[in-house]
């Protein structure tokens, strides 16, 4: 990580309006930023600067020395996050996210318990299903499900009000093939285009309600 990226990371954690409740205590030997919220823990912040995807190998590192990051953003903040990559994080203890997520992990007790809302209800959504044996990320928007009944599914989550044609293109193009696409959102819709294109792509365009039928399927 360079000392410019940093640089800009303590620069915006320090005069963004929303960012006012946070102070940066230090640095550590690892360059890691040593914050905290009022009345909140110290903690530690790895900062990569990884333009591709997010490997295990870009993380590995981190969690080598006696002083361990309990979160670790990248920047930019659209940059995918391979499933190997969070598996090692989250087995560190630690969490992974974006800039915006510095604050929202200082609000918590443990900061390294930090996980993505949106994510977080699908993961739990679907390992509560009956037909449901597992469930990993493949990507940071991702996921893999193994089923006791029918074929494992990778199942990719886009933040759309009403899904299009072009969301279901940039989807397959941002993280590849996937059996299914689905909404962030139980609000808006899914368009007949989407539905259409997705069909092309030999997959499904689905609102959650019809994820939950279709790990039946």
């Amino acid at each position: 990580m360079s000392d410019t990226l940093i640089d800009w990371v303590v620069e915006k954690l320090a005069t963004g309006d929303t960012w006012d409740r946070l102070e940066i205590v230090g640095r550590t030997a690892q360059d890691f930023l040593v914050v905290k919220a009022k009345g909140g823990p110290e903690f530690s912040v790895a900062v990569l600067g990884v333009k591709g995807t997010i490997q295990a190998s870009d993380v590995t590192p981190l969690f080598s020395g006696a002083t361990k990051p309990q979160l670790v953003i990248n920047v930019p903040s659209k940059t995918l996050w391979s499933g190997a990559a969070i598996e090692k994080i989250h087995a560190a203890g630690a969490a992974f996210g974006k800039f915006g997520d510095v604050a929202r992990a200082a609000r918590l007790e443990d900061p390294g318990s930090f996980r993505d809302k949106n994510m977080g209800f699908f993961i739990n959504a679907m390992e509560q299903h009956t037909n449901v044996s597992s469930v990993s990320y493949a990507y940071d928007s991702v996921l893999n499900v193994d089923r006791l009944r029918g074929a494992s599914l990778t199942i990719a989550v886009i933040d759309t009000y009403n899904m299009s044609a072009e969301d279901v293109r940039n989807a397959r193009a941002r993280v590849g093939q996937f059996d299914v696409v689905v909404k962030s959102s139980s609000y808006g819709s899914v368009t007949d285009e989407a539905v259409a294109t997705a069909r092309t792509m030999g997959a499904q365009a689905l609102m959650f309600r019809e994820l939950m039928g279709r790990l039946n399927k």
